[in-house]
């Protein structure tokens, strides 16, 4: 099944410093992208927050970079600032939409269980598409509800330096090296790793449907002894009529305890639903 991703901006970067500069910038390891494959990056401050998340596709020696529309020319112009004298170029690709090739075999779209040896690169092939077919060829799945099943956070300009990597499960699908050299915010991601824990994971829930709440929209939390709540990463109708689904940064100990009753978008209770990867709970992030 193909999924268009029409939200997504790509852009073409390319040069003969290309990869190093990549790999300089992002949080994920471009280096190990094999050719024709693809990997999710975060791009990240200083202070390691969320700028945007990436889909990095090699082709070649050059690399396709897509992220969500409302801060794509923001964090590309970012990227330029920093290119410095290296033989790097970017080129938006107006023209070309992502498109998600869904390999998933069960019948309800979502993994039955989860599995410590997940990849998102075992699901999804991404190619791109001319971006008047991909309006024609868009699934009714779409590509929001793909996402949510999968788990895989688009940050879109809401949740712009809202988050650490770690809020939004980034390193526990690939998104995040450890082992790589340095990056914009690698100590605090790192420190977060080694020497804490994470104070936010990203959960799947679902609904009442009320309407679906922005990105960023505030996700109360009645349970959490922080007293902080969680904030929407996106939001969409689920496959049960009536039902809507979403993604949500919330406080870490409601994973250690996703009772039915401590989450609500408005006065919409919400009920935890599995993701197909495991997330801990009280490991170091």
């Amino acid at each position: 099944m193909l999924i268009p991703a029409p939200e997504l901006s790509v852009f073409r970067c390319f040069g003969n410093d290309a990869e190093a500069f990549l790999q300089s910038q992002f949080t994920g390891d471009v280096c190990s992208i094999s050719a024709g494959g693809w990997s999710l990056s975060g791009y990240c401050s200083p202070k390691g927050r969320l700028l945007a998340v990436f889909i990095v596709c090699r082709q070649g020696n050059d690399f396709l970079l897509s992220t969500h529309d409302s801060l794509a020319d923001s964090v590309i112009a970012r990227l330029r600032m920093y290119v410095m004298r290296a033989d790097v170029s970017f080129e938006s690709l107006t023209d070309q939409n992502l498109v998600f090739h869904d390999n998933r075999t069960s019948s309800s779209g979502v993994l039955s269980s989860q599995s410590d040896s997940f990849s998102l690169q075992d699901l999804l092939e991404i190619s791109t598409i001319d971006a008047v077919a991909s309006k024609e060829t868009a699934s009714s799945i779409g590509f929001r509800k793909l996402c949510i099943e999968l788990g895989l956070p688009i940050i879109s300009g809401p949740l712009s330096e809202a988050m650490i990597p770690q809020s939004v499960n980034l390193d526990l699908i690939g998104g995040v090296s450890f082992t790589k050299g340095c990056y914009p915010g690698q100590e605090i991601v790192a420190r977060v790793r080694y020497r804490g824990k994470p104070k936010q994971r990203m959960i799947r829930a679902i609904g009442e449907h009320g309407g679906c709440p922005e990105p960023g929209t505030q996700v109360r939390v009645e349970t959490a002894t922080s007293g902080r709540d969680g904030v929407v990463i996106c939001a969409e109708a689920a496959d049960t009529s009536g039902e809507m689904q979403l993604l949500a940064a919330v406080p870490i100990e409601v994973m250690a305890s996703p009772e039915s009753g401590s989450l609500f978008w408005k006065d919409i209770p919400l009920t935890v639903s599995p993701l197909p990867y495991p997330i801990p709970t009280d490991a170091p992030g």
